[in-house]
């Protein structure tokens, strides 16, 4: 009698007739992005549950998950400035079941703030996928603070340098930096205060003897400044935000080239296949055109950015550039 062909599955014996071990190899004429998904997909998330990165995170890998019948695992790896969870993912086999959900510290700030000590290179480890959402940062001062709009804050800086503070959640954060780039633009000089996150930042605002105003993301000033609390001056990106419509942008508000914000986006590492990078381009960018996914995030206060492989590219590339720059003008080391 001829040999049979066992294999162990799930700790039992499958016995196979001879010839028939094709059954247990993946179908032929398939391509890997036709096999993709074959496993779990691990979403690597460099913050805690709870903020922006996580909730995009979350919201498409629920959706990504009802499609594909696959499990979107969210694996919160926050520390080191968000170089822990980014070299989990360079080092991750490339085959699309690895993805970081970055944001602009990891991917854009922290080559410059980290020059030449960062265990990986984001242009040359990283494929991107697609951006996520962009969320604008608002300028913010309190009540009492002696300014209105965006030329008084310039004219107090100007006559009283290094008197008035402003707060961020920390040092080379897009909040610090932000800070920085108006101070270089305007010809204003302000000290700056770094606490460790935006609900320390934002508890000092409040309080307004520490630091008096600051660029702070959206979510833990918006509902100050719906309470008075917290006065807006002015948004950081180039166009108005889509819950503060009647706010202006720094460009509006005389500050002629001033764009900054937080953005997230999707990567995976580094010689995925391309046509895996598409599917799961195609996918995400899908999910975020969603009108129920869509309105969830904006209320939030993010504006969803789906994008091209290629754009994002050009966009991150053109970030780092930006923040090179302020990072050099400044001065600014990591601690």
């Amino acid at each position: 009698m001829k040999a049979l062909w066992f294999a162990a599955v799930t700790g039992s014996i499958l016995m196979l007739a001879p010839g028939a071990e094709h059954l247990l190899a993946a179908p032929k004429g398939k391509d890997a992005s036709e096999r993709f998904p074959e496993r779990p997909i691990r979403f690597l998330v460099p913050f805690a549950p709870g903020g922006n990165t996580d909730i995009l995170a979350r919201a498409v890998g629920a959706r990504m998950s009802e499609n594909w019948g696959r499990p979107v695992v969210i694996d919160n790896r926050p520390g080191g400035a968000g170089v822990l969870a980014t070299e989990i993912v360079v080092r991750g086999t490339p085959d699309g079941h690895t993805v970081l959900v970055g944001s602009t510290g990891e991917l854009a700030i922290n080559p410059s703030l980290f020059k030449g000590r960062l265990p990986y290179s984001v242009d040359k480890d990283l494929a991107p996928v697609s951006l996520g959402t962009i969320s604008a940062l608002l300028l913010v001062a309190h009540p009492a603070f002696p300014v209105k709009d965006v030329k008084q804050l310039i004219a107090l800086g100007r006559s009283k340098p290094d008197v008035h503070a402003y707060a961020s959640v920390g040092i080379g954060s897009p909040m610090h930096l932000s800070g920085e780039l108006f101070k270089m633009l305007t010809g204003t000089r302000f000290i700056h205060v770094p606490y460790k996150g935006g609900a320390p930042a934002t508890t000092a605002l409040l309080g307004g003897q520490e630091a008096q105003f600051g660029f702070i993301g959206m979510g833990p000033v918006l509902p100050h400044v719906q309470a008075g609390r917290l006065r807006s001056l002015a948004i950081s990106t180039s166009r108005r935000a889509t819950l503060l419509p009647n706010v202006p942008t720094l460009q509006e508000a005389g500050v002629a080239d001033f764009d900054t914000s937080i953005w997230f986006a999707f990567l995976a590492p580094a010689k995925t296949p391309r046509a895996v990078i598409a599917k799961l381009n195609a996918e995400i960018n899908r999910i975020l055109e969603l009108p129920d996914v869509r309105g969830y995030l904006v209320r939030t206060g993010v504006e969803v950015a789906p994008s091209t492989p290629e754009e994002l590219a050009r966009f991150i590339g053109s970030e780092t550039a930006k923040y090179s720059r302020i990072v050099e003008v400044s001065g600014t080391r990591a601690d």
